[in-house]
């Protein structure tokens, strides 16, 4: 089957997936809605979420490991969270779910969701925070791709110039929540603990490398791919390595840099 992923990765497929029909059945006919003990069942949506987004996290795009407690694992996010003062009808609302990894979701977006006015939680409110499964990301972002002192990163900077559009304060916001721009190491000092599985043993983790590096990784996957994007004949050159051009299309990335909406500084 072909699945379509764009960058970010849009996953707005997931509600017209032939298979979601019947997951949503399935996961609603599971708990009970009067106790809304649906906890353990929200797992029922991974492996679709997972199959759509080639399984990488839909915000970052780094691709999900299988151990518990680590950066890349993959967790289940409510999207508007679920706590008493947020949003709790929405515990058990299939559409407020989305599959994201670990640094995403329990660092960096953990139970915030910014608005314009939080004055206006709930009613008529205006989110900061882009949604992959709601929104088109080629409508808010574009790719930049420069040297650091780290070496080179790509990031990801708002497509709309105009800072007061809400479009580029939607950009803008979550790049800054989710980390997805360079941040000097010197400066930025996030850190927290987890299980290291060769050691047996909990360590400190410098969360900014973390993201950093992941910005890295993405540089030197797709910078070759970008530099021959404004030339036919590099290009066709580039796509004569089809195992490499299967393994690229898998990320959101792909389709920017296809378009041309990227710079190389």
């Amino acid at each position: 089957m072909n699945l379509k992923i764009y960058l970010m990765i849009d996953m707005r497929c997931i509600l017209t997936h032939r298979a979601y029909p019947c997951v949503v059945e399935k996961f609603e006919a599971s708990f009970d809605k009067e106790k809304l003990n649906c906890k353990e069942y929200w797992f029922a949506f991974k492996d679709l979420q997972s199959k759509i987004s080639y399984n990488k996290c839909p915000i970052c795009e780094v691709t999900f490991n299988q151990y518990p407690n680590k950066t890349n694992t993959a967790t289940l996010d409510h999207f508007r969270p679920k706590d008493i003062d947020m949003y709790p009808d929405l515990k058990c609302e299939p559409k407020n779910y989305l599959l994201m990894c670990s640094l995403c979701n329990n660092i960096y977006k953990d139970n915030k969701f910014p608005l314009i006015d939080d004055r206006q939680r709930f009613k008529n409110e205006e989110p900061l925070l882009f949604n992959p499964i709601d929104k088109n990301p080629l409508d808010f972002f574009k790719l930049a791709f420069l040297e650091t002192p780290i070496g080179g990163v790509m990031q990801l900077e708002p497509k709309n110039s105009d800072k007061d559009s809400y479009e580029h304060k939607i950009s803008e916001r979550t790049i800054k929540m989710f980390s997805l721009r360079y941040c000097n190491e010197d400066s930025c000092q996030y850190k927290r603990t987890e299980w290291n599985q060769e050691k047996k043993e909990n360590e400190s983790i410098n969360v900014t490398q973390v993201s950093n590096h992941i910005l890295r990784e993405h540089y030197r996957n797709f910078i070759e791919l970008s530099k021959a994007r404004s030339n036919k004949k590099s290009l066709a050159l580039f796509f004569k390595d089809e195992n490499r051009k299967k393994e690229l299309e898998k990320y959101g990335f792909f389709r920017f840099i296809m378009k041309e909406q990227f710079s190389i500084n």
